[in-house]
């Protein structure tokens, strides 16, 4: 069986080609055979037309020929018949009657002829049809089963490849967000390991570099004395003999009015009597007159009192540290100098109950002035006649804690529980405290 017959009958269209060329052989088959079957048919029927006609009058016989029955003779005329006429009307008659045959054994072939046309144009027609169905129908069919078969295909692969690729990229975002969050667990760790580690050091450094640390920051310290200026201020007075007496005074406690400022009482002790030299603080150009508000004569302490406010009040440093100033470094801070201030070093060599002793040189001028610590924190007063142990020293000096400005049983200034409270204070003047301000003679 050809492909066109094992085809499935679908609907469809046969390409117009293909049909041009099924007519044309079909019509040329069809002609062919036409031709063929009525030259056979009229051949056939001047066959039998020649058999069936009687013999000529040759009289001769077709032997192959069944012999003719025994026909009754003819009845004797009993009248006379024209020989002449009577052969005319027998040619006539036999002449019509091979017509009739003639045309009786024409008939035949030309129904057939037609008959067999229309035959062949049904069954061409049928043949046609079911070939146009076996044809267009099953290619139809299948091209659209191809085509979705493909597009399924197409869509289950990029369905397959973007879940795929989609589950990939989750995966590697999961990832690298692990990744991150670890990197940051273990920046932070390691960040607090290298602080700890760097603190552990610097703190090992520290105490390795004490016994050197004064030393190393000398240089540095005295040429921070700016920082300094107006935090101490150069006192300048008179003596008992009416001389010039100078000294240093820093700010322990003020407001917006007044200022309290801590000095040496034997800077201003002619202060102390009557009639009483005036007392100024000077920076530069700037004099500020002072009065004499309380005296520790124990210590060495004076309280002066100034109608200006705000002034920068330096930050004392605590007991347990002024207890353990034994071989530390400290300066002695001065109101006079070129940058407004001056430092001078020292060692402390001794700590008691009663002070520090020092090696830092105290000329007239820082007598009354803080002592700072290598951490600019005020530790002790500087005096140059504060003899706790009841004798006079010439290459080293002492000094009395910053604290005892606030000692309950004869500092200058109560600062709450013998502790310095800069903002809680409250000043009870003694009664050698002279309250006017005289000019000096």
């Amino acid at each position: 069986m050809s492909q066109l017959d094992e085809s499935p009958t679908s609907a469809g269209r046969v390409d117009p080609d293909v049909d041009g060329d099924l007519d044309g052989d079909l019509d040329g088959d069809l002609d062919g055979d036409l031709d063929g079957d009525l030259d056979g048919a009229f051949a056939h029927g001047i066959a039998a037309l020649a058999v069936d006609a009687p013999a000529a009058d040759t009289g001769t016989a077709d032997p192959a020929d069944p012999p003719d029955p025994a026909e009754p003779a003819d009845p004797v005329p009993t009248s006379w018949v024209d020989p002449v006429a009577d052969a005319a009307t027998a040619r006539a008659e036999e002449d019509a009657q091979i017509q009739a045959d003639l045309a009786a054994s024409r008939r035949p072939v030309r129904d057939t002829r037609g008959r067999k046309r229309t035959e062949w144009r049904q069954t061409e027609r049928a043949r046609r049809y079911a070939a146009r169905r076996s044809v267009r129908f099953p290619i139809f069919t299948r091209s659209i089963v191809l085509w979705m078969i493909i597009f399924a295909v197409a869509g289950l692969t990029f369905g397959a490849s973007g879940a795929y690729w989609w589950a990939q990229f989750n995966t590697e975002v999961t990832k690298l967000r692990e990744d991150t969050r670890d990197f940051q667990e273990q920046a932070l760790n390691a960040q607090q390991a290298i602080d700890s580690e760097r603190n552990a050091a610097l703190t090992q450094i520290r105490e390795a570099n004490k016994p050197l640390a004064g030393f190393l920051s000398e240089a540095l310290i005295v040429q921070l004395a700016k920082n300094f200026e107006t935090k101490v201020y150069f006192v300048e007075t008179l003596d008992e003999r009416g001389e010039r007496m100078v000294g240093t005074a820093f700010a322990v406690a003020s407001d917006k009015n007044e200022t309290m400022l801590v000095t040496s009482l034997n800077t201003v002790r002619a202060s102390t009597i009557e009639p009483a030299p005036g007392i100024s603080l000077k920076k530069g150009a700037d004099v500020v007159p002072a009065t004499l508000w309380a005296t520790d004569p124990l210590h060495d302490l004076a309280l002066l009192r100034v109608e200006r406010g705000d002034i920068p009040v330096m930050e004392w440093a605590g007991d347990d540290t002024q207890q353990r100033l034994l071989g530390a470094r400290v300066f002695a801070v001065g109101g006079l100098g070129g940058n407004g201030a001056a430092l001078v070093p020292g060692l402390v060599f001794d700590v008691s109950g009663a002070g520090i002793r020092h090696t830092v040189p105290i000329d007239m001028d820082f007598q009354g002035g803080p002592i700072i610590n290598a951490e600019g924190k005020v530790v002790a007063v500087s005096s140059m006649v504060y003899e706790p142990g009841f004798f006079a020293t010439s290459q080293t000096k002492f000094a009395p804690f910053v604290g005892s400005v606030c000692d309950p049983e004869g500092g200058v200034l109560s600062c709450g529980g013998g502790k310095k409270k800069k903002d809680q204070r409250t000043v009870t003047p003694p009664a050698i405290v002279t309250t006017t301000t005289t000019t000096p003679p």
